[in-house]
């Protein structure tokens, strides 16, 4: 008997959403590149649709962010303030962190690490 195993590839990313009144919950696993980028893209076009004021960032599962990735979220962040609302990244892996905290993105939001 053969057994087969399910890998995942290399540059594979899945993002779970839940919004609840206000709040939008996000958890990004994998790696987020260029390739997939447009998956992000459209998980936050729901969060801007919705009537949530609140983006919680899960990205402790999150190994890697491309510049096309960062890019998304900091278009994102523009539209999403100016209409009052705030994201903080309420977990992220140590190199999501390191990464963030190199761009000085955690001047604009709250990155709490792990």
């Amino acid at each position: 008997m053969k057994i087969i195993k399910k890998s995942k590839k290399e540059n594979q990313m899945s993002i779970d959403l839940s919004i609840t009144d206000n709040v939008a919950s996000m958890k990004i696993e994998g790696i987020l590149n260029s390739e997939n980028a447009h998956v992000l893209q459209e998980k936050l076009s729901e969060v801007l649709a919705s009537k949530a004021t609140i983006l919680e960032l899960d990205l402790l599962d999150c190994r890697n962010i491309s510049s096309t990735g960062i890019g998304k979220i900091l278009l994102f962040y523009k539209d999403f303030i100016s209409t009052g609302g705030e994201i903080e990244v309420v977990r992220s892996s140590n190199s999501v962190y390191e990464l963030f905290s190199m761009l000085k993105l955690n001047q604009l939001f709250t990155v709490n690490l792990g």
